[in-house]
């Protein structure tokens, strides 16, 4: 039997020993009758319809009816069939249904090749998570109240602190668990959640010592909490570790931050268990959730960064050479243009084309014109200083700002990019790429950027037409 296929079988099981022990440690964190600081299952429930879909289905309904059974018998001396019946229907259907709407819709949602957490993705989750959690405690409260499973005098007051345990949960859990689950179906067969993985496992120590400090710090403050008498001023500080965690999504890998969310969660529903945390419960629930979400959000800064950047090329860029685009040269060298001035310099423009592209074209097709025009922008960048670039202006004319620049060290440069030129031929086109070129160059009386790209144009023209007579 091959790996995938044994892995297969072992998902189902998984689910059902994931949902129910999950249950079991929720009941053991309920701060108020049917409330738990933590509802882990909805974590289960979530990930597992995403990543498998509706063969998660299955083993989650069993699992909503034997968690239906352990609470009627844990209330009851005697289990009352008819309620037990009644209620196990009606919540598997509440609690698969009301998560299978948004794990469906964000299954759907999510790109066949993610590439990277994106803000996108991370708010599809978040957002629709919550979703998912409204629907599964309102409509839970409401169908188990009319099967009597529950009694709930305040049912808005259940319904607030049911959604905000369930979401609490699945903002930290759903992408651990997905990790699990996606491990028990061999990866073949399930989805991934949306770009959320662990990455290349290391901790540095670095990240060890960021995360231990945040530990740390978050013990330091559920333990005043509890010895000054549950002080809620006290839980407010939880304001800290978040600050912390983001400090380890910036500097730390996916793994390390993961980590963070985990280990934060674990202390502060730990806190809850050993202590009667009453209405303060909120605060907890609040900062962890406060914790995972701006962990995601930052975690999806560096693909904003990056698009931005691939946007910023884009647009600055002439997507063909490489050169900038004529938009960007001309505001470029303006502001060159007028500092240059200011402080009394020189600045200098090389006007150049590549020769006999029309020939080109006619031999080699538009492709091999292409060649010559890239081969001559990557020539060129091989001249130029620091301080110096080149921009495309039209179909085969491109232009170089030299700031600092006098007309001799000018004329110095186009000498290197001739030589570049003719040190060897383009292999592809099986010749040699050469080029005109003309020099402007502005010194005390001020000159526009339009004016020198004009006598730069003029000076290259010049030398056009000497090549054509000495021929």
């Amino acid at each position: 039997m091959q790996s995938g296929s044994w892995r297969s079988w072992l998902l189902h099981p998984l689910l059902l020993v994931l949902w129910l022990g999950s249950f079991l440690l929720a009941a053991a964190l309920e701060h108020t009758p049917h409330a738990s600081l933590w509802f882990p299952p909805a974590a289960v429930t979530f990930a597992g319809l995403y990543c498998v879909g509706w063969r998660a289905a299955p083993a989650i309904f069993l699992a909503c009816v034997l968690g239906t059974y352990l609470t009627e018998a844990s209330n009851q001396d005697d289990v009352r069939l008819g309620v037990f019946a009644s209620s196990s229907l009606v919540f598997a259907l509440i609690h698969t249904g009301a998560y299978a709407l948004p794990a469906m819709l964000l299954r759907r949602l999510a790109p066949s090749t993610p590439t990277g957490l994106t803000l996108r993705a991370v708010s599809q989750f978040l957002l629709l998570g919550a979703l998912g959690a409204l629907l599964a405690a309102v409509l839970g409260v409401l169908g188990l109240n009319q099967t009597q499973l529950l009694d709930a005098p305040d049912m808005f007051e259940l319904a607030s602190a049911w959604w905000i345990g369930d979401y609490a949960a699945l903002v930290t859990l759903a992408p651990v668990l997905a990790l699990v689950i996606r491990w028990a179906g061999a990866n073949g067969d399930v989805q991934r959640f949306p770009a959320f993985e662990w990455g290349q496992w290391r901790l540095r120590k670095s990240g060890a010592g960021k995360l231990a400090l945040l530990f740390v710090v978050t013990l330091a403050i559920l333990v005043g909490y509890q010895e000054l008498s549950n002080s809620r001023a006290l839980l407010v500080m939880l304001v800290l570790p978040v600050v912390l965690q983001l400090w380890v999504v910036h500097t730390e890998n996916l793994a390390s931050a993961q980590l963070g969310m985990l280990g934060f969660s674990l202390l502060t529903v730990g806190a809850a268990a050993a202590v009667d945390v009453g209405d303060d419960a909120l605060i907890l629930q609040f900062a962890a959730i406060s914790l995972a979400a701006n962990s995601y959000l930052s975690l999806a800064v560096p693909a904003l960064y990056a698009a931005n950047q691939r946007l910023r090329e884009q647009v600055s860029h002439d997507g063909l050479t490489g050169a900038l685009s004529r938009a960007f040269f001309e505001d470029r060298a303006g502001l060159e243009l007028a500092s240059g001035f200011r402080e009394g310099g020189l600045s200098s423009i090389i006007m150049l084309d590549v020769d006999g592209l029309k020939e080109l074209n006619d031999t080699h097709g538009h492709a091999g014109g292409d060649i010559a025009l890239r081969e001559l922008v990557q020539r060129c960048k091989l001249c130029l200083r620091s301080g110096d670039f080149i921009g495309r202006l039209s179909g085969d004319e491109f232009a170089i700002f030299l700031p600092a620049t006098d007309k001799a060290k000018a004329g110095e440069i186009v000498q290197a990019i001739r030589e570049q030129l003719q040190a060897s031929p383009v292999a592809s086109l099986g010749r040699m790429v050469s080029a005109s070129f003309g020099i402007a160059t502005a010194g005390g009386t001020p000159l526009s950027l339009s004016q020198l790209l004009q006598a730069a144009d003029q000076a290259m023209y010049a030398e056009k037409r000497a090549h054509r007579q000495a021929s």
